[in-house]
């Protein structure tokens, strides 16, 4: 019952997304094969952004041969042309574009599954090719004669508990393609067409994983550069050093660090996509349940030796850098923490300097009040001197100097009474 029945029969609200979410489950469905069979499988890395262009050249091949095309915003499209058959699917950084016809002749590795789509179409895929890889499935034939069609690495096991024995040697070939061969010993077109998909997801995300590794040789070169400069700063923290040095060190670690992070935000992606396809690679080969064929390491065995090695090497990398940005974090922790103790320090002898100061002027302001007392004491005595000695010569008697004496305490007790109580209005009790 779809959402709209749904919603009509019960009132039911469904999440926008409910139908998106649901085909997600049936997005990239495994394609039943019967022996004979040819597979090629290209995986074009078109990056993020390369969604739109490989959607647009997949609707141009639809138009080719007269099929419809993909929708807006589809991320898979299957097309049947008759003899032959395309699916195209979108991943988050790369398309893959899987071939599927019967062959002709009957013997291993003379024909592929491109030979009859159109060769201008081919040529013009966009992105760059990562992956071309062809794929056949043949009924049960002699085990070392199969080997044979290889080199001197073959790799094999017998999958499903049996079911059927895949070959391969990992190596392109002259028309640079790797080349799995598969023989069926059953004739179940659902199981052979899951053993395929699952050979070729092998193959796809093995290289996918592999993306990582020369990245995480260049990040290794710029990380050795990084943690010798850290270590030189590091000493010089370990040194006595004034304010002024510390701040200039703080600046330098500061821009480590920022280095640093954009080394991180530069590879972090990688690193992370390759450590998920390294485990979809591990899956997909646990899928398979392999059994060991005499003289022959199993695809497990040979990623064990040869990818496994690969994908350690980038996530020590990895937690290399998350060592090194850790380890400059607590240095510039370390750092600032002296600049503050210093700066605590400098203020606080500045603070007792200026406590020093005030004391200074406070004692010399006292100083100050106290000559100011006695100058205008000095000066009111003399004012009042005038009017004494006209009482002097108004009243028989009276002595003026004498007057005067007597007064002149009076007068410096006011005096020293109204400086003091115009310095509290003015400065506050304290």
């Amino acid at each position: 019952m779809t959402a709209t029945k749904a919603e009509a029969n019960r009132g039911w609200r469904f999440h926008p997304q409910r139908d998106t979410l649901i085909a997600e489950a049936h997005a990239r469905p495994f394609t039943p094969l019967t022996a004979p069979a040819l597979i090629t499988r290209i995986a074009t890395l078109s990056g993020q952004d390369g969604e739109d262009a490989d959607r647009r050249h997949m609707a141009a091949l639809c138009r080719k041969v007269g099929q419809p095309e993909p929708g807006p915003g589809s991320r898979w499209c299957a097309l049947d042309a008759g003899a032959w058959r395309v699916r195209w699917e979108r991943h988050t950084e790369l398309s893959t574009w899987t071939f599927f016809r019967t062959p002709v002749g009957s013997t291993p590795f003379v024909e592929t599954a491109l030979d009859l789509a159109p060769e201008d179409w081919l040529s013009s895929l966009p992105g760059e090719v990562l992956v071309a890889t062809r794929l056949e499935v043949w009924s049960e034939v002699d085990e070392k004669s199969a080997a044979a069609l290889f080199g001197l690495e073959v790799v094999g096991s017998r999958l499903a508990d049996g079911a059927a024995i895949a070959l391969t040697d990992f190596r392109p070939d002259a028309q640079g393609m790797t080349r799995y061969l598969m023989l069926t010993h059953a004739g179940d077109a659902a199981l052979t067409g899951r053993m395929v998909q699952s050979l070729l997801e092998i193959e796809t995300y093995r290289l996918m994983a592999l993306l990582a590794f020369p990245v995480a040789g260049e990040t290794g070169k710029a990380l050795s550069g990084i943690e010798s400069t850290a270590a030189d700063l590091a000493h010089q923290l370990a040194e006595a050093a004034d304010p002024e040095a510390d701040r200039m060190l703080l600046d330098r670690l500061a821009a480590l660090a920022g280095e640093t992070e954009a080394l991180i935000g530069r590879t972090s992606f990688r690193f992370d996509a390759a450590a998920a396809y390294h485990g979809i690679v591990r899956e997909r080969i646990e899928m398979l349940r392999e059994q060991h064929i005499d003289g022959l390491l199993t695809l497990g065995e040979f990623m064990q030796r040869r990818l496994d090695p690969a994908m350690r090497t980038c996530d020590a990398i990895a937690e290399r850098q998350r060592a090194t940005i850790g380890r400059i974090a607590r240095m510039a922790q370390m750092l600032n923490t002296r600049v503050e103790v210093a700066a605590e320090a400098t203020s606080a002898a500045l603070l007792a300097s200026m406590d020093k100061r005030a004391g200074a002027s406070l004692k010399l302001q006292q100083t100050v009040e106290g000559l100011s007392t006695v100058a205008i004491a000095y000066y009111a005595v003399g004012l009042l001197g005038f009017p004494l000695k006209a009482l002097e010569k108004l009243i028989p008697g009276f002595d003026a100097t004498i007057a005067a004496g007597v007064i002149a305490p009076a007068v410096v007790v006011l005096v020293w009474w109204w400086l003091r109580s115009f310095r509290k209005k003015l400065v506050g009790p304290h």
